[in-house]
This record gives C-alpha cells, sequence and structure tokens, in this order.
C-alpha cells in the first residue's frame, strides 16, 4: 500500500509516495511539469501495478504538490529539481534506481543521468515522452504555458495530454485542485519574469553530446498521439544514445494516465532486465 511522507532536506519540505518493499529494485518516478501536477495524479495508477513486484518512490517537485513552493530564479529550470530529487536518494539511502519520468519529468530524469557524476545513481532511465526540452511543438507550448485555474481550462490542458479528454473528467478535476494549492499557480508562473534590462547569455546546451556518450540503457517512450512532440522524437534520440531504445505506445502524451497497465509492464520489463546486466 501506499505511504505518503514529508521529509525536510536543506530546509526546504519534500513530499514524496512510498510504496513496495525497500529490498526490491527501487524505480524513481517523477511526475510531470504541468499545472496542477503531482506525484500522486500522475503515478497513482502506475504504483497499483507495480508496487507488488518494485520498491517506488514518487516525488512532488518542488512548486507542486505538497512540496514547498521554491523558485530558483537566475538557473535552468532542471538544476534545481536535479539537486531536490539527489537529496532525497541520499536522506532515503537508496541503492541504484531506475529512473522513470514522464514529460518534464522524463528531461529531467534524462539531465539528471548526463551529469557527470550520476547524482542519484541511477542505473537506467526510462523517458516518457520527455525529449529533454527538444522537438516541442509550438503550439503545444503555447497551449500549456499558460492555465485559468478553472475545470474548463483544466479540461482545455487534459485535451493536451491525453488522446480523449472526456474519458478523464477526473484526472481533469483533480489537476485543477492542486492548482489551487497555495502558492503552486505563482510559483508555475513566476519563471515568465524576466528583467527587460538584463542580457541573457548565450549557453550552449550539452545535452546531445553528453547523450551520445552516456552508457546507461535508456528508453524513450513515445505517444503516436502525443501532439506536444514532433513524431518520430524517441527513435532520434534512442539511435544517439549508445544504450537507447525507443518505443512507441498509441496513446497521447501521457501514456502513465491512459494506458497505466500497458507502461507498468514496460517498466517492469525494462527494470528486470536491468537487474540481468
Amino acid at each position: 500500500m501506499a505511504r505518503i511522507h514529508t521529509t525536510v532536506i536543506d530546509g526546504l519540505r519534500t513530499r514524496y509516495i512510498e510504496a513496495g518493499d525497500r529490498s526490491r529494485p527501487t524505480l524513481l518516478l517523477i511526475h510531470d511539469g504541468g499545472f496542477g501536477a503531482s506525484a500522486e495524479l500522475c503515478w497513482s495508477d502506475v504504483i497499483e501495478e507495480l508496487e507488488a513486484r518494485f520498491h517506488l518512490v514518487a516525488p512532488d517537485l518542488l512548486g507542486w504538490g505538497g512540496s514547498d513552493k521554491v523558485v530558483h530564479f537566475g538557473e535552468a529550470p532542471y538544476p534545481s529539481k536535479i539537486r531536490q530529487v539527489a537529496r532525497l536518494v541520499e536522506t532515503l539511502d537508496l541503492d541504484e534506481v531506475v529512473s522513470v519520468g514522464t514529460s518534464f519529468g522524463g528531461s529531467l530524469a534524462l539531465r539528471a543521468a548526463l551529469e557527470p557524476e550520476n547524482p542519484w545513481r541511477a542505473r537506467g532511465v526510462v523517458s516518457i515522452t520527455g525529449a529533454g526540452g527538444l522537438y516541442r511543438v509550438p503550439e503545444g507550448v503555447e497551449a500549456i504555458g499558460s492555465f485559468d485555474p478553472t475545470i474548463e481550462d483544466a479540461r482545455r490542458l487534459t485535451s493536451w495530454l491525453v488522446a480523449d479528454a472526456d474519458a478523464f473528467e477526473e484526472h481533469a478535476r483533480q489537476r485543477l485542485e492542486n492548482s489551487l494549492v497555495p502558492g503552486h499557480w505563482e510559483a508555475m508562473n513566476a519563471p515568465r519574469l524576466r528583467n527587460p534590462r538584463a542580457e541573457r547569455p548565450d549557453v550552449k546546451d550539452p545535452f546531445l553530446a553528453r547523450l551520445a556518450e552516456l552508457r546507461l540503457p535508456v528508453l524513450f517512450v513515445e505517444g503516436a498521439r502525443d501532439r506536444l512532440l514532433d513524431q518520430g522524437w524517441a527513435k532520434q534520440l534512442a539511435d544517439l544514445a549508445p544504450h537507447g531504445e525507443a518505443l512507441t505506445m498509441d496513446c497521447g502524451h501521457a501514456p502513465n494516465v491512459e494506458l497505466p497497465a500497458e507502461l507498468a509492464k514496460v517498466l517492469a520489463m525494462f527494470a528486470d532486465r536491468g537487474e540481468d546486466r
């Protein structure tokens, strides 16, 4: 049965879900970066499918869910979240984990694995519709980049995540409820603030170069009906990674929501193969 915990790391509160037996391999589940996201909203059904076989840890990233509503200005969106998750893994004294992320969470898991120090000792990565920030469809970026906390807009946002939003009314309602947690909407919108007089340096992103050198197994999961990413992105990244694989599922951007049982089988197969390596 899933348990909800809260811990304070470096003075900041992190809420996380834990399920399964700690003696089993650990899957670290990282949620998406949309308005109203949380570990529970993104992973509950997947956790239910996997908790008998694995140890599962799913944190709320800073700014979301029950974690502190903190924004780190002056840096890219990934480093502060990588530090948070790495410190949680350290606090829980977890051995090597399989990192699994969806959308922004997938990109976060990828970018953490590409850090030279591999900050949470990942032994494999599954990026579900997370392309490291690349291959994003401009129309989709604009559509999910803003949110009016109403049920109508929660339905609109959900329609960009799943192929048939009418079947996910409860998901939309829960996403709306999550978006009303004090500080969340503000934290999501804060990165849009720009000093009109400050120059922003053109920093080269080493993502693709590092991916080409990645020695960990990595699985890229694409949605065949995903409107937020260019079709074929998963194979392009898998072809670049030395131990990369691509898989396409018949869904939109969030197979963890649309096809949790099918996705759980994919994750179990990937994790089990890693145990044999």
